[in-house]
């Protein structure tokens, strides 16, 4: 059975066999994957990526939700989306969002996090989703603050992605702090 979330204009659900095509054009896209943290420079990287979101969707012990982010009348794909949880502690649940840029500004990102939050502090009861950033990506770090994850810190030039030193600005919600919409 396919796992999914719905929020109000898309579906997230499980990747699957036919998201490679998607998969791959949205790797290919230079502005799309500017500040993704995911290498997926090549057809091998790829296809291990889907993969792994495939199997990690068949185990019974699941800790890692890989969602394609899809409109619910076409099947159109919109983007990629996950919420992967701290196999040491399974408190902790770490979220992202990648979009088509047809879906930039729009208000989808802000309703797939709001998803997320509500999935990771109702259902699955973690105690912290965290979220990251390039620290040049203004629009997520926007986002982030938007939905009441709090800024953490920086962790400065970290690593080396596609043309210059990363650094990544955190965000974390604790349950706590959490406010759940109204029904």
């Amino acid at each position: 059975m396919t796992f999914s979330l719905n929020t109000g204009r898309l579906v997230l659900e499980d990747l699957a066999e036919h998201d490679l095509g998607d998969l791959t054009r949205m790797a290919r896209d230079r502005d799309v994957m500017r500040y993704v943290l995911v290498w997926l420079e090549d057809d091998e990287q790829i296809e291990a990526f889907l993969r792994r979101g495939i199997d990690e969707a068949k185990r019974n012990d699941r800790i890692s939700y890989m969602l394609a982010a899809r409109v619910p009348k076409t099947g159109e794909f919109a983007g990629l989306t996950f919420l992967e949880i701290d196999p040491g502690s399974r408190s902790t649940g770490e979220v992202g969002i990648v979009l088509m840029k047809d879906y930039w500004s729009r208000g989808y990102a802000e309703e797939i996090l709001r998803a997320y939050l509500s999935f990771g502090f109702e259902t699955l009861g973690l105690h912290r989703v965290f979220g990251k950033c390039d620290e040049e990506n203004h629009p997520s770090a926007r986002l982030m603050e938007r939905c009441g994850l709090q800024y953490e810190g920086t962790i400065r030039e970290h690593v080396w992605l596609r043309d210059h030193w990363r650094s990544t600005r955190y965000y974390g919600m604790l349950a706590g702090e959490y406010n759940p919409p109204p029904p």
